[in-house]
């Protein structure tokens, strides 16, 4: 059994090569050849004031590649108010030095053997960015140059890269709300994709004239408004949040991640504390208008099982806004492979993690 951690595994995902993994994945799924176990939260008081204690999993089984992944975190989360808008915090304290909890357990489907414990973080925001990937390839114009970029954080890094090696973009625009970060993210990303990436000052500029526009914040109000949408343009989020009901109302082909929602269990006296139940991952009452039993899935469009863009003039949308288990399952595939070709790894004895007793 081996254990690698984000410094072991980053250098095992190649965006182009988790594209692929992962539009395998849900070609399988939307075709009823591997199954997936939606996210749930355990949601209790923390001694912090505006803090909660998250306990999340999900998990997702995909034969074709051999494995089983549990996906779990372990989060105090807060919601402070930045730039004049709620954002979802995860605070890390665990020691040494103030860290987060997060691993995905890889499992053999054909022994039942834990494989690996990985760390989830570099998993966590290429699948995000994969996905987005997946859907750009199935949604957005074939033409696509231009990509528009609100967000510099860690999500975002994952959602450009994943959009050029898709696409074939030749000008990347930029906005996040601090001068500083947005021209660092563009001085890095210019030099390692050999891209025109430019820092512009305000959202709009980024959404004007961009064939691909991709919201990477931790946001808790809109970013991507409803009059920057023209015809053709291919729009996408990482928090449902991010983009209002009037712009998904705009879209010819609206298309989810997953229809499954995150159930919450939250302790008594909840959820009144948690502002997400009423704009985030755990409530969207705005969106209500929506009949999302009509809209498709990714799997949906991978697969063939439902139509995507039916003309260059349609405005696609991919509400990327719930993870699945199954895209850990494709990723920690990748890494356990080419860690066990590299001889990578923590290796452990499996004496510590079988037992001879019946479970």
């Amino acid at each position: 059994m081996l254990i690698l951690t984000n410094d072991m595994i980053e250098p095992l995902l190649h965006m182009p090569d988790c594209v692929a993994a992962l539009e395998a994945m849900y070609r399988d799924f939307g075709l009823g050849e591997a199954a997936d176990i939606p996210r749930h939260d355990a949601l209790v008081a923390n001694s912090r004031p505006g803090a909660v204690h998250g306990f999340k999993t999900m998990s997702g089984s995909w034969p074709r590649a051999g494995v089983t992944a549990l996906r779990l975190n372990s989060d105090i989360v807060t919601w402070p108010e930045r730039n004049g808008s709620r954002r979802r915090v995860k605070v890390p304290l665990s020691e040494p030095g103030g860290r987060y909890n997060g691993s995905v357990l890889l499992f053999s489907t054909e022994t039942g053997q834990l494989l690996a414990i990985l760390n989830d973080g570099v998993m966590q925001k290429t699948r995000v960015g994969g996905s987005s990937g997946v859907a750009a390839k199935h949604l957005a114009r074939a033409d696509s140059r231009t990509m528009g970029l609100l967000g510099t954080g860690w999500q975002a890094e994952a959602q450009l890269e994943a959009i050029a090696a898709v696409r074939p973009l030749v000008l990347v625009k930029v906005f996040s709300p601090t001068r500083e970060n947005r021209e660092r993210f563009v001085a890095r990303f210019r030099a390692r994709l050999q891209l025109d990436i430019r820092a512009v000052d305000d959202p709009g500029a980024a959404a004007e004239g961009a064939d691909i526009l991709i919201s990477a914040t931790n946001s808790m109000m809109p970013t991507i408004l409803p009059e920057w949408l023209r015809p053709g343009i291919h729009i996408s989020s990482v928090r449902g949040s991010e983009i209002p009901l009037e712009a998904l109302a705009k879209a010819q082909c609206l298309v989810v991640n997953t229809k499954s929602p995150v159930e919450a269990h939250p302790a008594k006296g909840w959820p009144s504390e948690v502002p997400e139940f009423t704009n985030g991952d755990y409530g969207r009452p705005d969106i209500g208008p929506i009949d999302y039993a009509r809209v498709p899935e990714l799997k949906d469009i991978v697969a063939g099982t439902a139509p995507g863009r039916r003309s260059d003039a349609d405005i696609t949308c991919f509400h990327n806004y719930k993870g699945l288990g199954l895209q850990f399952a494709a990723l920690g595939h990748i890494v356990y492979r080419a860690a066990k070709e590299r001889g990578l790894g923590l290796a452990i004895d499996d004496a510590y993690f079988t037992q001879t007793v019946h479970p």
